[in-house]
């Protein structure tokens, strides 16, 4: 079932960026990497990890807003000498509100949205080992700013992502920098 809903949320998130695309002018392509912060109880298992993020920034004509689909791919290791690692997988997607600022080579912006994380927790020391996934519904609130002038611009940006669990929720804060090609804004 886990790869049903996988499958249908990413065939819908093809869809609206196919058609976003073609229909909206300044689309950017970025890659980039950088910290995961464990936060709340997540905090209490987990060291600080890694991640890497690929995003699709897709502009709207004469409209400070705009629409973006990112994935990311994680990983953090447990605290205390539990042997193991747990692995984040995801999809969101955000509206992107550009801040008006007079300076042209910093463009700042803030974001929100919904989409899907798996977490893929290991403990193979256990006994049976632990090799457990589930895919949830996620939800995100950040800020960061992109940095240059024409079409290669570098961006940094921090989230607070919160991963809906059975009773709980998992939460983290990736930093991320990296860079985006495209046209437009």
């Amino acid at each position: 079932m886990n790869r049903v809903l996988q499958f249908t949320v990413s065939a819908a998130l093809v869809s609206v960026v196919a058609v976003a695309t073609a229909a909206a002018q300044g689309a950017h392509l970025g890659l980039g990497g950088g910290l995961i912060m464990p936060v709340s109880d997540y905090n209490n298992v987990d060291k600080s990890g890694w991640h890497v993020l690929g995003k699709m920034d897709i502009g709207i004509p004469l409209s400070p807003v705009g629409v973006r689909i990112d994935a990311l791919f994680g990983q953090t290791q447990h605290k205390n000498g539990v042997a193991g690692k747990t692995q984040l997988i995801g999809g969101l997607a955000n509206l992107v509100y550009k801040i008006p600022v007079p300076a042209p080579m910093m463009k700042p912006y803030v974001l929100g949205g919904a989409g899907v994380y798996n977490v893929k927790l290991t403990f193979p020391n256990a006994v049976p080992p632990v090799d457990s996934s589930q895919t949830k519904f996620a939800w995100d609130l950040g800020a960061g700013a992109n940095i240059g002038a024409g079409p290669a611009k570098f961006f940094v940006e921090a989230r607070y992502v919160s991963i809906q669990e059975t009773g709980a929720s998992l939460k983290f804060i990736p930093v991320t920098a990296g860079i985006a090609f495209g046209a437009g804004k």
